[in-house]
């Protein structure tokens, strides 16, 4: 018979286990809050690690991911936003839909002009997404940016819920979103889409120099629409189709962001310090050198090679389309565009000798 404090001693390990391997639950409170900075790092897209698995109280190992970069990302409420900008996102009489409690840098579809070879003929510059993370869900509202000096608001014609709130294990994440970007005389850009995913796993992220965190995975697919006609010009437009892996807890932006494009990892980055390197036959400097293949002349003129910068005669590539369709194939570092119409089309290496595998982004004019 057991006593009574063996069975207090026994309710009490039992409760110990069970805290230890509770799910987590993702609030307002763990998103980014206003006077939050957050140390980011980018990390070598290495294609060959298993960003995939998951499942429930599940570990996840990066704590070998590497950094080339590193990144303060800061976060501030909206009444210290652009003055334009809170007369759309800091409005609570006028404009409720659109109230936010945070703004910060953020990334934008805009963004995408400048790989598809387009040169504006204006400066854009200070870009901010507005979040709000009060209500049932966390949404991106709107954008702003600094047009020739002058700041620019943009809400969102169909506001982008990321996530629900509270985020919980299965929970389903479903929503669509579109904005419109018009400068007269210069261009109008309009973008859709859609956001398909999932919680699909909890447990344990494992960082470099030994972080480890509480968090809720996710796996969303972004199917996106652009559309853009610039001034004179036929419309040009894009679909793209990539998927997202987030690792999320308490640490405001995620702790671990993985983004791939056709299955092909092309982002990786992660929150934290970054690794500690061995400086004992360095002279205590240290360096980082990602491999990296570069595509040259980008964009290419229909009929021109393409040279691949950092590939070598046993690299084999692949070209796609936008929809992830192969069009051809080959070995080396020179890429005949004879058979490609002008238009965007992504071009995946790897290499027998053990380099990253790597996608790049090309335009054929």
């Amino acid at each position: 018979m057991k006593t009574i404090p063996n069975i207090i001693s026994l309710v009490a390990l039992l409760f110990v286990f069970h805290s230890n391997n509770a799910q987590t639950t993702v609030n307002a409170s763990d998103l980014p809050q206003a006077g939050g900075s957050y140390l980011i790092q980018t990390s070598t897209a290495d294609i060959t690690g298993d960003y995939v698995s998951t499942g429930a109280d599940y570990v996840w190992d990066f704590s070998s991911l590497d950094s080339s970069s590193e990144t303060l990302v800061e976060f501030g409420a909206t009444d210290a936003a652009p003055f334009l900008a809170q007369l759309s996102f800091n409005n609570a009489f006028s404009n409720p839909d659109y109230l936010c409690d945070v703004f910060g840098p953020g990334e934008f579809d805009l963004a995408f002009l400048s790989e598809l070879g387009i040169d504006l003929p204006v400066t854009i510059s200070n870009m901010m997404s507005y979040y709000q993370t009060s209500g049932s869900s966390y949404n991106l509202a709107g954008i702003s940016m600094n047009l020739e000096g002058f700041d620019l608001p943009i809400e969102y014609s169909d506001i982008d819920e990321i996530h629900p709130l509270p985020l919980n294990f299965q929970d389903v994440i479903s929503s669509t979103s579109a904005y419109e970007v018009d400068i007269p005389t210069v261009l109008n850009y309009a973008t859709s889409a859609t956001r398909e995913g999932a919680v699909d796993g909890w447990g344990t992220l494992l960082l470099p120099n030994g972080a480890s965190h509480d968090v809720l995975r996710t796996s969303t697919t972004i199917m996106t629409h652009d559309v853009l006609t610039q001034a004179g010009g036929e419309p040009f437009e894009i679909d793209r189709i990539s998927t997202v892996y987030t690792w999320l807890g308490d640490g405001g932006l995620p702790y671990l962001e993985v983004k791939t494009i056709f299955g092909t990892t092309y982002s990786v980055e992660y929150q934290g310090e970054a690794p500690n390197e061995d400086t004992s036959n360095t002279d205590g400097i240290t360096a980082h050198t990602p491999a990296q293949f570069i595509a040259f002349p980008n964009p290419a003129s229909s009929g021109e090679n393409i040279v691949l910068s950092g590939a070598d005669q046993e690299t084999t590539w692949d070209v796609s389309d936008l929809m992830g369709k192969v069009i051809m194939s080959g070995v080396g570092q020179i890429i005949s565009t004879d058979r490609l119409s002008p238009g965007a089309y992504f071009i995946s290496t790897s290499s027998e000798k053990g380099l990253n595998t790597e996608t790049v982004r090309v335009i054929i004019q």
